[in-house]
């Protein structure tokens, strides 16, 4: 019972992550067990902090009996793109970045300015730059998609 507690802390602390970032679906497996996290349908922008965590759901847990020959590395599927969001409402100015530059974990993608004080949007993992979601200049809303990246492995 207690490693089922301590597995369930380590999700708490991923659908935590998901959501402060804006990250739609997650997967993490291994040779032998595999986990998907997604936000459910119609979940909006990240709650705020006192508001509840929005609806995820935990699937294709499945713990097999033997590990298959094939190396971990080769079972590493990379997941679907993944949106950035703001986490501020002002003017958006995008970075000078082109479609298809590889971006590092915490490179600035946007700079969005509240009040007259800029605040940066980074990219949360390395990944490839695939689309932006606004224009420069543009307001943009709390939760709103500014880039949409592709992950890389992390090797």
């Amino acid at each position: 019972m207690e490693m089922v507690n301590e597995v369930l802390e380590q999700v708490e602390q991923l659908a935590q992550l998901m959501a402060q970032h804006g990250a739609t679906r997650l997967e993490l497996g291994d040779a032998t067990q595999r986990i998907t996290l997604a936000r459910a349908s119609g979940a909006g922008a990240p709650p705020a902090h006192d508001e509840a965590m929005p609806p995820l759901f935990l699937s294709d847990y499945a713990a097999s009996e033997a590990a298959p020959d094939a190396e971990p590395e080769s079972l590493w599927q990379p997941p679907a793109l993944l949106e950035v969001r703001s986490e501020f409402v002002g003017y958006c100015t995008l970075a000078p970045l082109h479609i298809g530059a590889a971006v590092e974990r915490g490179q600035a993608l946007a700079t969005v300015e509240v009040l007259g004080i800029p605040n940066e949007v980074v990219a949360p993992l390395p990944a490839v730059l695939e689309g932006w979601a606004v224009e420069s200049g543009q307001p943009v809303q709390y939760g709103q998609p500014i880039a949409y990246l592709r992950p890389l492995s992390e090797e």
